[in-house]
C-alpha cells in the first residue's frame, strides 16, 4: 500500500471519531480531536485539501456553542485590518511576513490577534521585527477552553469594525473556523495560503483566498471549492535592504535558506547529498545551509569542511552579501527564503522536477526561470553556473529584471490596492459545506504523503466517550499505520472500563 493509500486509510478512520465525539455533545474534546488530527494531516498527508466532515462538525459546534447577536460595529472611514494569527516566532517567512505586510502597507492601521499566544511573547518576537506594540493587539487567556476562547474573540470582533480580516494561521487552528462561522459578524475574511501544498482547515469561513504563488489559483479552485473568482495573487513583499559586496575572492560561495524540515530527505531527494557532492567535486566551493539545528543528525551523516550548517537565524545578510549562487532546497523548496537573496542579485537555480504544488514560478527559459527535468539536468546546470562566469551572469541579468518587476514593494502595494477596492463593499459570507469529501492522488499527492512522518495517538482525547462509542474507537485501532500510537492489550482494556 502506498504511503498516500495508508493516510487515507487512517484519516477516514479519524472522521468516524470525531462523529462520536460529536454526536455524545463532548464539544471541547471533540474540537481538541479535530485539531490534533488536522495537525497529524498537515504532516501525513491523506490526498484531501480540506475536510467537509469535520469543518460541518466545527461549524455545528460554533452555531450551538457561540453567541453571535448584539453586534455593536459602527460604520468608520477609517481603514483598519486586523491580522490573525496562531504564533508567531522569530525565525522564519511567515511570521516575517506579517510584518513586511504592516510595513509595507501605510494606508491601513494594523490591530494584531493571536489565538494561542500571549502578549509578553508576541510583544518580545514584534520588537525582533523592530515593530512596536502600541494597543493594537487581542490576546486570550491560554488556560481557556477551545469554546470560551472562541467566544472570548467573537465578543472582541463584535465590538470592532475592521475593513478586512487576514488569517496567517496554522493549517490545524480550529478557531477561526469556529469565530467565523457566522455571517453576523460582517468583515470580509481572507486567508493567506501558506500551507498551499497540503491539508488546511478554515476553507468554509473563507471569503477570498490569498494566494503567494499564481500557479495555485486554479487547483485551490478544484481541490478546495473556492471559485477562481474568490482568490488573489499577492506575492510576498521581499525585503530589499540586501545588497552583494562586489570584492575579489578565492572561494565561490553557494547558499541554501530554510527549515531543516524542508530538507530532510526521502526516497526521491537529497539536498545533503548533492550538496556534499558539490563541494568534494569543486575545491573552491563553500557552500553554506542555514536553517538546521545544532542536534540535527544530518550535520555529522554529511561533514565536510567545506559544507557548512547554520543553525535557524535572521542575521542572514553576511550570507547573502557574499553569496555567488543561491541552490532552492528539496524536497521542499522555501519560497521566502529564496527571493530574498535573488531579488539583491545573487543568481539562482531551481528545484528539480518539483510537484506543481511547489513552483513558485512558470517555466520561462527567456526570464532566467526555469525548472530542470531530473537531477542529471540540475547537477549540469549547476555545474555551468559554478564554472561559466559569462552564462551565470546572463542568467542572473534575466532572474534580477524578472523579480523586481514582480516582487518589489511597489508592485506589492500596487497589488493589495486593486484587492481592497474589489473587496472594500463586501461582507463575511460562510460557504456552504459540501457532504462529499474530494480526494486527490496524483504526483502531487503521492510526493506530498511522504514529506515527513508525525506520529498521533489513535486514543487522543476520546476518554470522555460512552463505553460501546469506545468499543467503537477500539475496533478502529486495529491495522493502523505504524506511525499511529495504541495501546497496548491490557491498558485498551483499562481504556474501555475507565480504569
Amino acid at each position: 500500500m502506498s504511503r498516500l493509500l495508508e493516510n487515507k486509510k487512517f484519516f477516514l478512520k479519524t472522521l468516524k471519531i470525531a462523529k462520536l465525539l460529536f454526536d455524545e455533545k463532548k464539544f471541547n474534546d471533540c474540537l481538541m480531536y479535530i485539531e490534533k488530527i488536522s495537525y497529524s494531516a498537515w504532516y501525513n498527508f491523506p490526498g484531501y485539501y480540506t475536510s467537509n466532515c469535520f469543518e460541518s462538525i466545527i461549524r455545528n459546534i460554533a452555531l450551538e456553542s457561540l453567541d453571535f447577536e448584539n453586534v455593536s460595529i459602527q460604520d468608520t472611514t477609517e481603514d483598519k485590518t486586523l491580522h490573525i494569527f496562531s504564533e508567531i516566532s522569530s525565525i522564519g517567512g511567515h511570521s516575517k511576513l506579517i510584518f513586511s505586510w504592516i510595513e509595507n502597507d501605510k494606508k491601513s492601521k494594523h490591530y494584531l490577534m493571536s489565538t494561542w499566544q500571549n502578549f509578553q511573547e508576541i510583544s518580545e518576537i514584534a520588537g525582533s521585527y523592530q515593530y512596536k506594540i502600541d494597543n493594537n493587539v487581542f490576546t486570550y487567556d491560554q488556560k481557556l477552553s477551545i469554546i470560551e476562547k472562541s467566544q472570548k474573540i467573537v465578543d472582541t470582533l463584535k465590538e470592532n469594525n475592521f475593513s478586512r480580516i487576514i488569517l496567517h494561521i496554522h493549517p490545524h487552528d480550529v478557531i477561526p473556523s469556529m469565530i467565523f462561522s457566522s455571517n453576523k459578524l460582517k468583515s470580509p475574511v481572507f486567508f493567506l495560503n501558506h500551507a498551499e501544498h497540503t491539508y488546511w482547515l478554515g476553507v468554509p469561513v473563507t471569503d477570498f483566498l490569498l494566494q503567494i504563488r499564481e500557479s495555485n489559483i486554479l487547483k485551490d479552485s478544484k481541490n478546495r471549492n473556492i471559485p477562481v473568482q474568490d482568490q488573489f495573487f499577492l506575492p510576498i513583499p521581499v525585503d530589499e535592504s540586501y545588497s552583494l559586496k562586489k570584492t575579489e575572492k578565492n572561494t565561490f560561495n553557494i547558499i541554501s535558506i530554510g527549515r531543516e524540515s524542508k530538507y530532510e530527505p526521502n526516497q526521491e531527494y537529497n539536498f545533503y547529498q548533492e550538496a556534499l557532492k558539490i563541494v568534494k567535486k569543486f575545491e573552491h566551493v563553500v557552500f553554506t545551509i542555514i536553517g538546521i539545528e545544532l542536534n540535527n543528525p544530518n550535520r555529522k551523516i554529511y561533514s565536510h569542511e567545506r559544507l557548512i550548517f547554520i543553525h535557524p537565524t535572521r542575521d542572514i545578510n553576511q550570507y547573502i552579501e557574499n553569496a555567488d549562487l543561491y541552490l532552492e532546497g528539496f524536497p521542499i523548496p522555501s519560497f521566502t527564503s529564496l527571493l530574498e537573496p535573488a531579488m539583491a542579485g545573487v543568481p539562482f537555480i531551481m528545484h528539480y522536477n518539483p510537484a506543481s504544488v511547489y513552483k513558485v514560478f512558470e517555466d520561462n527559459k527567456e526570464k532566467g526561470i526555469f525548472y530542470p527535468k531530473d537531477l542529471k539536468s540540475w547537477e549540469r546546470e549547476v555545474e555551468k553556473m559554478i564554472t561559466d562566469e559569462n552564462y551565470r551572469n546572463l542568467v542572473n541579468n534575466l532572474q534580477v529584471k524578472y523579480l523586481r518587476e514582480k516582487y518589489s514593494s511597489q508592485g506589492w502595494s500596487m497589488k493589495l490596492e486593486e484587492i481592497k477596492s474589489f473587496s472594500k463593499d463586501k461582507n463575511h459570507i460562510v460557504r456552504p459545506i459540501p457532504s462529499k469529501e474530494k480526494y486527490r492522488d496524483g504526483r502531487d499527492e503521492e510526493l506530498v504523503s511522504v514529506i515527513e512522518t508525525k506520529t498521533t495517538n489513535h486514543y487522543s482525547y476520546t476518554k470522555s466517550l460512552g463505553f460501546f462509542s469506545k468499543l467503537k474507537v477500539i475496533v478502529l485501532s486495529f491495522d493502523n499505520p505504524s506511525w499511529v500510537e495504541i495501546l497496548p492489550w491490557k491498558q485498551t482494556i483499562k481504556y474501555l472500563f475507565n480504569r
